[in-house]
């Protein structure tokens, strides 16, 4: 059983839908090492079948064995595995050691609170038993714009698991790639209401920057802890200018990155859209927003 996205969100829903008995597998504390963080989860199932992951190969196979043992007994084991840990002969090759908690059959009622806050972009703190974690919906990344540039930022993102969503004067680009979120934009001076929140990354990608005026003075209003632009360093100056003139704070104008990317002057547009990914992540971390 594969999924691809290994969001909370994603793992609690595939739980509370999921007919067989369940065990969700949290990681409650890392010391060390570890490939994944504390608050990370893994679903069970009791034939063995699974989605997401805790250690990518090291541990995960025992993982399951615990599981199925948890929901045949229909109760909750804590775990270590590592420094410390019982299972001598189980070794975690980054070194230290991680404690996990495996909850079995978790409670129905619970696990779709937690879903129906995640899906409505709101913080959610998940509790059982001897485990609490407070979860954030996923990374949204709104993109503007057409062409190259804009479609292969919106399937990269779409690959490692962000929720994204396109507005494109170009009807034929969702056509052709069949966008889950598309929004065709028709006027460069009709305003768009404003979905922005701590969670959302957002990008233009427009050659013709005669749409990036209004856009960039609804988004700098609101929450997104990311706003870019692509375009030159001169081009960007030309937009800062008409972002003054047109009465846009000079605190607000300074939200805008521009140009846009970790690694400047990329003339490729998968390079470029790797390069903004990049560096939406790395903003999103220092933010803590991970």
């Amino acid at each position: 059983m594969s999924l691809k996205n290994h969001h909370a969100y994603d793992i609690l829903k595939f739980v509370f839908n999921e007919t067989n008995p369940c065990a969700l597998v949290c990681v409650k504390s890392v010391n060390g090492g570890s490939m994944r963080s504390v608050g990370s989860l893994m679903a069970v199932c009791c034939d063995g079948s699974f989605v997401g992951y805790i250690s990518n190969g090291c541990v995960d196979a025992d993982i399951i064995s615990q599981s199925k043992i948890s929901i045949s007994e229909n109760k909750t084991r804590i775990i270590q595995y590592g420094k410390g840990s019982q299972y001598k002969d189980i070794k975690l090759p980054c070194g230290g050691s991680i404690e996990l908690i495996i909850v079995p059959n978790p409670n129905k009622e619970t696990l779709g609170k937690a879903i129906e806050a995640l899906g409505s972009r709101k913080e959610f703190l998940l509790k059982f038993d001897e485990y609490e974690h407070k979860y954030r919906p996923k990374l949204q990344i709104n993109l503007y714009g057409r062409d190259e540039a804009l479609s292969s930022l919106a399937s990269l993102a779409t690959e490692v698991g962000l929720e994204v969503n396109v507005y494109s004067p170009d009807k034929s680009i969702n056509d052709e790639l069949k966008f889950l979120s598309f929004t065709h934009l028709n006027d460069p001076e009709k305003p768009l209401i404003n979905h922005d929140d701590y969670w959302t990354a957002v990008v233009l990608l427009f050659h013709d920057h005669d749409w990036e005026l209004n856009i960039l003075k609804r988004v700098v209003l609101g929450d997104a802890f990311y706003i870019g632009a692509m375009g030159s360093i001169k081009t960007h100056q030309v937009r800062e200018q008409k972002l003054s003139s047109a009465g846009v704070s000079l605190s607000d104008i300074s939200k805008i990155r521009g140009p846009i990317g970790l690694i400047p002057s990329m003339r490729d547009t998968n390079l470029l859209a790797l390069s903004t990914l990049a560096e939406i992540i790395k903003v999103a971390k220092d933010k803590n927003l991970l």
